[in-house]
């Protein structure tokens, strides 16, 4: 039974290409990123549903490529998301497609990593989760290459958010 979920930060809670050339590249610059945090978007009942998981007593966690105190706890304060972890790019000296950051929030999360979901947009999340012996998630509402993200072979193919609800229920 799924225990916990972690959920990939962008292109999966948030849609944020707007930000996309502030933070890549040589022209990084976290604090113009962070006064632009308002203008991205989170996607459609994600609040509602990570609001919802904590509520029936699973564990949520944000595990994202991008810095947690320059960046990702930002945007979840900014949309009122709380969860029980945070793992980003500085928590873990190797990244996805690793498992590392996926271990480091299954051992925060106190939760066996069988019982995991994780979700994201990315084949490198579909690649960390099954190396971590997590189940894993294609979140194509935000996928960017959804033909890249099946080839991953994902565990499951969630097509908008309330897919999620179907399988956790």
């Amino acid at each position: 039974m799924i225990q916990a979920v972690i959920f990939d930060l962008d292109q999966t809670v948030v849609d944020s290409r707007l930000l996309a050339p502030l933070r890549m590249g040589k022209n990084r610059n976290w604090n113009i990123v962070q006064k632009r945090i308002p203008e991205i978007q989170c996607y459609d009942g994600i609040i509602e549903l990570i609001t919802s998981l904590r509520q029936k007593g699973r564990k949520v966690a944000i595990v994202t490529s991008s810095p947690r105190k320059s960046y990702a706890e930002h945007v979840l304060v900014n949309f009122g998301i709380n969860v029980d972890a945070i793992i980003g790019y500085h928590d873990s000296s190797k990244h996805k497609p690793h498992p590392d950051p996926l271990l480091k929030a299954a051992k925060l999360l106190n939760v066996n990593p069988v019982d995991i979901l994780a979700i994201g947009d990315d084949p490198k999340d579909v690649i960390a989760a099954k190396a971590a012996e997590m189940y894993s998630g294609a979140a194509l509402w935000g996928a960017l290459n959804k033909r890249e993200l099946l080839s991953s072979s994902p565990d499951f193919t969630f097509y908008n958010v309330e897919d999620i609800y179907r399988y956790i229920s």
